[in-house]
């Protein structure tokens, strides 16, 4: 767990930055570019856990940290070796496929408890029904894209950052 730490606090500053980029900066000089592909957050869990996101930049949320990702892993004293240009692609597009995966594990498990529903316990659903995921955001600046869930979309969200800190961005044991 202690391997998780530098990845999550990582992750949690550069959101808040990005955050504030997108707040003050960016969304200050070009309001137009500040919509392109911006997104909101909301986490809700059982009123113990409220969570909701300012619109953030998804060019400057994930764009910009792969990109200087990118920039550090070019093999420049090997610019010729294809092996050093096939570990650089490999390592940079780890945290692409992991990053991926957190919606795919959303919304399996947001399929996987629809499905099985009626099977379900009226307490567990009655319990189930205070978890809520939603995504909502700007495509180009004119698509207004929402996407929500519930209990199993919660869950998915939760094993896909784990599965994203622990194998995407945390250093090989």
């Amino acid at each position: 767990m202690q391997r998780l730490a530098v990845p999550f606090t990582l992750c949690a500053v550069w959101f808040m930055a990005a955050w504030a980029i997108e707040r003050f900066w960016l969304g200050a000089l070009c309001v137009g570019c500040a919509g392109v592909f911006g997104f909101e957050l909301s986490l809700n869990a059982q009123e113990l856990l409220k969570l909701t996101t300012g619109r953030v930049s998804a060019v400057v949320l994930v764009g910009v940290p792969l990109a200087a990702y990118l920039l550090v892993l070019i093999p420049y004293r090997n610019l010729a070796s294809g092996g050093h240009w096939a570990d650089a692609v490999r390592l940079w597009s780890r945290p692409f496929f992991w990053l991926a995966m957190v919606f795919v594990f959303a919304w399996v498990g947001e399929i996987a408890v629809s499905a099985m529903a009626g099977l379900l316990p009226d307490g567990f659903r009655a319990y189930a029904d205070g978890y809520r995921v939603a995504l909502s955001g700007t495509a180009l600046g004119i698509r207004e894209v929402a996407v929500s869930g519930r209990f199993g979309a919660f869950l998915g969200v939760l094993l896909g950052l784990y599965l994203f800190l622990s194998r995407g961005l945390a250093r090989p044991a």
